[in-house]
């Protein structure tokens, strides 16, 4: 008996270090992260929504152009940073962080295509004020076109680049998505397998494989301080920072959209990386659906050509705004 009692005291011991020790690691995690802090200036703005503060820069004169960002690893307002101030030249310029993602808030709730569609509405009428144009960004771009079906009275021109495929889009929570997000969910364990995912080295993968063509031919500096902005946008507000991306995993951000893509008459832009997987037959798709969809390929780029070919997103977004 007291062999027993002993056993079950070593290993009571243990699991309270083990998980003391993780603890440890993710407030080091968090802390290194965010050791820089972020440079607010006059265009820094808040917006109290109903599910919590948003986060965005405005800047600029003339008709307005929000711009959505993705909601992967470390996504953020950061994703357009290297577009903003020349868009702004000509444009009134609006950048959120979506609830969940970089400076705004991370409330514990399940992040869906409903919530972020509610936002953006809300965001145009209460803040905005009038119509607008619109760019977004991989999952972020059925939700926009979902948003444009429903309203249409809000959103004037639709620029997507690299929009989720619509296969894609069409796949909802499973048994086992859910249970992943449950995992990301428990205290400390959760945690520790998000800052796993969304370490530095695992982020610079991320660029080096998914998010840009050829890192390489890509500034020294400017590719450090990208890489940087999003390890940091993964982990502001600490351990909150894991339920939107919890639900981006599960699959709750999805939205299909055929019918909406059929029936919106706005005009509509797919602005595809060349290296982008499927981005052709992504286009294909969607010009299945709707026919009017005009669309361009930007060469030696991926998931975020306003990344590394900021110059030629730019004159696409502006040739296409201008023939309105």
């Amino acid at each position: 008996m007291a062999k027993g009692s002993g056993l079950i005291r070593n290993i009571t011991i243990l699991t309270g270090l083990s998980v003391a020790a993780i603890h440890v690691i993710n407030r080091i995690e968090t802390t290194t992260a965010c050791i820089s802090g972020s440079d607010r200036t006059r265009e820094d703005k808040t917006y109290n929504w109903r599910y919590g503060m948003i986060d965005y820069k405005v800047k600029g004169y003339g008709s307005p152009l929000l711009m959505i960002h993705d909601l992967s690893i470390g996504s953020s307002k950061s994703e357009y940073k290297y577009i903003y101030d020349d868009l702004s030249k000509n444009k009134k310029v609006y950048i959120p962080d979506m609830l969940g993602y970089g400076l705004s808030d991370k409330p514990v709730m399940t992040y869906t295509a409903s919530v972020y569609e509610d936002l953006i509405a809300d965001f145009i009428k209460n803040v905005i004020r009038t119509k607008t144009d619109i760019v977004a960004t991989g999952t972020s771009a059925p939700i926009v076109i979902k948003l444009a079906h429903d309203n249409p009275k809000l959103i004037r021109n639709i620029i997507m680049i690299n929009p989720l495929g619509l296969y894609d889009q069409n796949l909802i929570p499973s048994t086992q998505t859910k249970l992943l997000r449950i995992l990301i969910n428990i205290p400390v364990i959760g945690t520790f397998f998000y800052n796993m995912k969304c370490n530095r080295s695992s982020i610079e993968e991320l660029f080096n494989t998914d998010y840009l063509c050829d890192p390489d031919s890509m500034d020294k500096s400017r590719l450090e301080e990208i890489i940087s902005e999003y390890y940091r946008a993964s982990h502001e507000r600490g351990i909150f920072s894991k339920h939107a991306y919890g639900c981006y995993l599960s699959q709750y951000m999805n939205c299909s959209i055929l019918s909406e893509l059929q029936e919106t008459d706005h005009s509509m832009l797919i602005i595809g990386g060349e290296a982008e997987p499927d981005i052709n037959d992504n286009i294909e798709n969607y010009n299945y659906y709707n026919s009017a969809i005009e669309s361009v390929i930007i060469p030696g780029t991926s998931h975020l050509p306003q990344i590394e070919r900021p110059e030629e997103l730019i004159n696409n977004v502006e040739v296409f705004l201008s023939n309105e």
